[in-house]
């Protein structure tokens, strides 16, 4: 195979509104600014990446993930994509932490990866074969009877499985889940998340009156931080436990699991910097016998794609929320990547080369960075 490098990177920033303001324990979401990466090959391939900033859960708006990504690109350019381990190390290398913009350029280095070797994602990740992946959808935070029509709404359009958002007033929350449970039935699986906004005795006076209410789980009901609190609701619960924002890093699995903080652990791209990293904390959690899930933040569907790739490649995932970039304002990719039909996220060509995107709105991207390798770099002096 000829000699391959990565010759540019391009850096857009994709905005756009919500819909529908999107509520949760840590504030209220109506806008995102996303960061799109583009990587390019000295044969004419590219590589799409997207980190998702987030200041509250991720530590880095996004200016600073365009900061990061100043430091972080001139590691990767003129070197081997197929080299994915030793750059993914680099970059941890070049700086700390900045998980999202590590996840861009890891994102991207995969989707290019594969189409140098023609074969879709999920299988460079070792998945033996693609079949959609069912996903939740999440109801925010809302006055209860809201949320259960929206709840009801989304089971008659085929999801199996509603995540339900909490972590206010625990009254209230109790208030929300029964509503949403009386909405959609018994046959519906339902999920809660917290997102760090209870206290200890407030995530076990709650949780011990939700258990009536057939809740799988719970994500994340204290803050992050605090995973001897997490162990000690743990032992008091009724409803399992799931990790989310106390999760960023493989290392960070392995504590919580040591301290015995969770039944479960979500796994995020934009958390864990890339889909490298997440097979790493997959990889401990399998051992450690601890189930994942893969979910996300506010994103487009370019890195929903890169998500579902995840899901079909990893066994130990089985939970999903995957309801990522499927309103029409975040739909980035118009051609190719995946799709949610029925509640199941499906790719549009499952054996299409990397992630499978055939068309970009490019119209939708702001102009940000371009880096181009340097003429002395090119010639190898």
């Amino acid at each position: 195979m000829p000699k391959v490098w990565v010759e540019k990177a391009e850096v857009f920033l994709f905005r756009f509104q919500l819909e529908k303001p999107f509520r949760i324990a840590l504030g209220t979401t109506t806008e995102k600014t996303e960061i799109i990466v583009a990587l390019h090959d000295n044969h004419g391939r590219v590589g799409w990446g997207e980190a998702s900033p987030s200041a509250l859960i991720l530590g880095c708006p996004p200016d600073s993930v365009l900061a990061a990504l100043d430091l972080l690109i001139p590691a990767i350019l003129g070197e081997d994509p197929r080299r994915l381990r030793h750059l993914v190390d680099r970059l941890d290398r070049v700086l700390l932490g900045n998980a999202a913009a590590k996840a861009a350029l890891d994102l991207a280095l995969h989707d290019l990866v594969g189409q140098i070797y023609g074969e879709p994602v999920w299988r460079l990740l070792g998945g033996s074969f693609a079949e959609p992946v069912e996903t939740d959808f999440t109801v925010g935070i809302d006055e209860p009877e809201k949320m259960a029509a929206e709840a009801k709404a989304l089971v008659e359009a085929g999801f199996r499985a509603i995540k339900v958002k909490v972590g206010e007033d625990p009254k209230k929350d109790v208030a929300r889940v029964r509503a949403v449970r009386e909405a959609i039935g018994e046959g519906t699986k339902m999920w809660i998340d917290a997102n760090q906004g209870w206290t200890r005795t407030q995530a076990v006076w709650a949780l011990s009156r939700l258990a009536e209410y057939g809740v799988e789980f719970v994500e994340q009901p204290i803050p992050a931080w605090d995973l001897e609190g997490m162990a000690w609701v743990r032992r008091r619960s009724p409803i399992p436990v799931m990790a989310d924002e106390s999760v960023h890093s493989p290392q960070d699995a392995l504590r919580a699991i040591r301290l015995g903080a969770c039944d479960y652990v979500n796994i995020k791209l934009m958390k864990a910097g890339g889909l490298l990293r997440a097979k790493e904390i997959a990889t401990i959690c399998k051992n450690a016998g601890v189930l994942n899930m893969i979910g996300g933040m506010v994103e487009s569907n370019l890195s929903a794609t890169a998500a579902v790739h995840f899901a079909m490649s990893e066994a130990n995932v089985v939970f999903r929320d995957l309801d990522l970039g499927e309103r029409p304002e975040a739909k980035l990719v118009s051609r190719g990547g995946s799709a949610i039909r029925n509640g199941l996220q499906v790719l549009a060509d499952p054996e299409a080369p990397g992630f499978g995107f055939l068309e970009i709105r490019r119209e939708w991207l702001k102009p940000g960075r371009t880096y181009a390798l340097g003429e002395k770099m090119r010639r190898g002096e």
